[in-house]
């Protein structure tokens, strides 16, 4: 038995909120590898140190995402997701304003420690206020992070150009500030408590390593593909660094697109984990054909294919761990899988930076990362197949939008 508490605010201002969160953040992320090219001619880093730089953000958030979602149960979304955003965007003005590469990459370890409150406090808010299309309006929160992506990817390579890379990083900080300053409407928002506690874990074992294994890879290859993108038109179709920002800009924008159609779906079947293998085995062949070397024309379709899979799968997969645990319990389950989700963006970017440095070679790193892809949708499968998919949310009260 759950209940809502507190008075809440409109569904759309709990959303806006929401997208304007994440967008802010993943543009100031995207920032990294979106001035990759620059950063590794003025910092003197190659390009596995560009993997590790994304890296950093992520290292941090591993270490405080299962705080951020009890902080945010315990103080409420509001707070904790203010506090978050305005630190954040602090240290990403000290990495704005760092004078060599050791004190930027310490800067951006800050930036994530700090970034591991930004994502539970919009999942709770959004659950409590929009249980009956959970799939669909999670994925529409989360389409914050991919059109965060496509912004920076449209604007900060000719604001780098004209004005150098640290101006382009204090746009993004601008961004987190004005983020943090709308987050007041969320108070009141509301958040669903379970009667008798939260003592127990949220998640059983095998959940837990299904969801999160999935969670792992998933996110660590989006991250592959955002931070790795930019070099690898450049160096290897001879894109120039507006071109490459362009191309970024299709991949996020179908990937926005891309967030909502795959959560729709799960609504709509209410198969929300075959909806996930169905994008994980169109995301195996995307980076299986990038694999293939495509020429510079046959490269944009390929692209988009991969916004749609690798950038477009958050949504649906909150959705799926929502209906896995129940309303109540959203803001530790997601805590929980954070760290997963985390790690995953720490260990694999770099790790295939270096077997594209080993190998003198793109192609080996999308092959590999086609396969990890299609290994994780097997593991969340057995992981969850005997783990209560029957599970409704109908006998909650629903709040209506």
């Amino acid at each position: 038995m759950v209940r809502p508490h507190s008075r809440t605010p409109g569904p759309w201002a709990v959303v806006g909120v929401s997208i304007a969160a994440l967008g802010a953040v993943t543009f100031a992320i995207v920032a990294i590898g979106t001035l990759a090219p620059k950063l590794q001619a003025a910092l003197g880093l190659s390009r596995a140190e560009i993997g590790v730089l994304t890296s950093l953000i992520f290292v941090g958030s591993v270490f405080t995402s299962r705080a951020g979602g009890r902080l945010t149960d315990s103080l409420g979304p509001a707070r904790v997701l203010g506090f978050s955003l305005a630190a954040f965007a602090a240290s990403m003005g000290l990495a704005a304003a760092a004078p060599n590469a050791a004190l930027f990459m310490a800067a951006i370890f800050l930036a994530g420690l700090v970034y591991g409150g930004v994502n539970p406090p919009t999942n709770v808010v959004v659950a409590g206020r929009l249980q009956r299309r959970l799939g669909f309006f999670l994925s529409l929160k989360q389409s914050g992070v991919p059109i965060g992506g496509l912004l920076a990817g449209a604007v900060l390579p000719p604001i780098a150009v004209a004005f150098g890379w640290r101006i382009a990083f204090v746009v993004g900080v601008a961004a987190c500030f004005a983020a943090a300053a709308a987050t007041p409407l969320l108070r009141g928002a509301a958040v669903l408590r379970a009667e008798g506690g939260l003592a127990d874990p949220p998640l059983a074992g095998r959940q837990l390593a299904g969801l999160g294994a999935f969670g792992f890879v998933m996110a660590g290859t989006q991250w592959t593909f955002l931070t790795y993108l930019s070099l690898y038109l450049t160096e290897q179709l001879r894109f120039s660094l507006s071109l490459a920002g362009l191309a970024l800009v299709v991949a996020q924008g179908v990937g926005a697109c891309a967030r909502l159609v795959w959560g729709w779906a799960s609504d709509a079947s209410g198969r929300r984990i075959l909806v996930l293998l169905v994008m994980t085995g169109a995301q195996l062949t995307a980076l299986e054909l990038l694999a293939g070397n495509p020429g510079r024309t046959a490269v944009w379709p390929l692209l988009a294919l991969a916004g749609f899979t690798i950038v477009g799968w958050n949504g649906a997969y909150y959705a799926l761990l929502a209906e896995q645990v129940g309303p109540a319990r959203v803001g530790r389950a997601s805590g929980d899988v954070l760290v997963f989700i985390f790690a995953g963006s720490v260990v694999l970017p770099p790790l295939y930076g270096v077997l594209v440095d080993s190998a003198g070679a793109w192609r080996p790193m999308w092959a590999v990362a086609g396969g990890v892809v299609g290994l994780a949708g097997l593991i969340l499968w057995a992981g969850l197949r005997e783990s209560g998919l029957a599970h409704s949310l109908a006998t909650n009260p629903e709040v209506e939008p």
